[in-house]
């Protein structure tokens, strides 16, 4: 029973670093949304010429799309991991009652 607790607990702690990996993936996708808006309006009001507008505003979007999509990702398979761990789990422990 001491290992049913045990993995009980590493699935829960995994669906609370799904939870957060996920957030971070939509946190980085709104500061680059922001950074991207802040490149654009110092392009508009003349700060930064077109070959610097457009590549840091291209390159913004790059990294926030890779930066998010690999932190939302990675939550994402924690968060099946998780649901994995915990079937095998049960399934052991049906069986194991089972052939008491």
């Amino acid at each position: 029973m001491e290992g049913q607790a045990r993995i009980a607990a590493k699935v829960e702690h995994a669906r609370e670093i799904e939870e957060a990996l996920m957030r971070l993936g939509w946190s980085v996708a709104v500061l680059g949304i922001a950074g991207m808006v802040a490149f654009t309006v110092l392009w508009i009001i003349g700060e930064l010429n077109v070959e610097q507008g457009i590549s840091l505003i291209l390159g913004t979007a790059l990294a926030t799309i890779l930066s998010g999509a690999t932190a939302y990702g990675s939550g994402v398979n924690v968060g099946l991991g998780a649901e994995r761990l915990d079937l095998a789990a049960r399934a052991a422990a049906s069986e194991t009652g089972s052939a008491r």
